[in-house]
């Protein structure tokens, strides 16, 4: 039988892919295998992701303990109304996280017969969709947190170790690059009516060094962190 991965493997990142051949085998096993995991297991429903599987797929069991399966799910209507939600997953063992969700959302999904179809859900199975969904997207309960919270849950719990980051060191550096150019830029028009200013006249070129030289390491180091976190 198929483990469910746990936090913090980095598969669990991965963007499931959008299912476009309903007849291909790796779909028809992919559900067998999940129904058979949920069964074992007594849980709730999982996504393909969660066995490692980059598909948009959701198995689980509605309030009457039947099998659906949702193929390409997307929540397309959500209400007004917040609640929260003190959450914990599989794939997030002993770990529990206050998020907020949506009361009552409207999602639409595709069947094995490539049928599209609606389900207006509130409470909990509301709120078990939600994150199951966004888990498609590659997100985790920890990713509804604010900064603060995101901190010390990677301080209790460890981070994805050489994980893709949700920022990346080149584009401050580009930003700091950007701001340097527009000072620059600032004080050379303003050098044409200001004494004050001259002293930029006097070292324009070496600051202009300074920006090159800093563009040429921006184009180095940026290519190193995308070929680093590339796959």
């Amino acid at each position: 039988m198929e483990k469910i991965l746990t936090y913090p493997n980095k598969k669990l990142l991965q963007i499931s892919g959008v299912v476009r051949d309903f007849s291909d085998p790796l779909l028809i096993e992919t559900i067998e295998k999940l129904k058979k995991i949920v069964e074992a297991k007594n849980i709730k429903g999982l996504s393909a992701i969660q066995i490692g599987v980059p598909l948009r797929v959701i198995v689980y069991k509605d309030e009457n303990q039947n099998f659906k399966t949702l193929i390409n799910p997307a929540i397309f209507g959500k209400s007004s109304k917040i609640i929260d939600s003190l959450e914990s997953d599989e794939s997030l063992p002993n770990i529990k996280v206050k998020v907020k969700r949506n009361e009552t959302i409207k999602v639409m999904y595709q069947d094995l017969e490539k049928n599209d179809n609606f389900l207006t859900l509130s409470g909990d199975e509301a709120i078990f969709l939600q994150r199951k969904i966004d888990m498609i997207y590659g997100a985790y309960l920890f990713d509804k947190l604010n900064k603060k919270e995101q901190k010390e849950f990677f301080k209790s719990y460890g981070s994805y170790e050489d994980a893709c980051p949700t920022y990346f060191i080149k584009d401050k550096i580009l930003t700091a690059l950007r701001f340097a150019l527009v000072i620059h830029t600032l004080f050379l028009i303003l050098s044409l009516f200001f004494n004050f200013a001259k002293f930029i006249q006097i070292y324009n070129l070496t600051i202009f060094i300074i920006e090159f030289l800093w563009l040429i390491f921006y184009a180095i180091y940026a290519k190193y962190e995308t070929t680093k976190y590339k796959n």
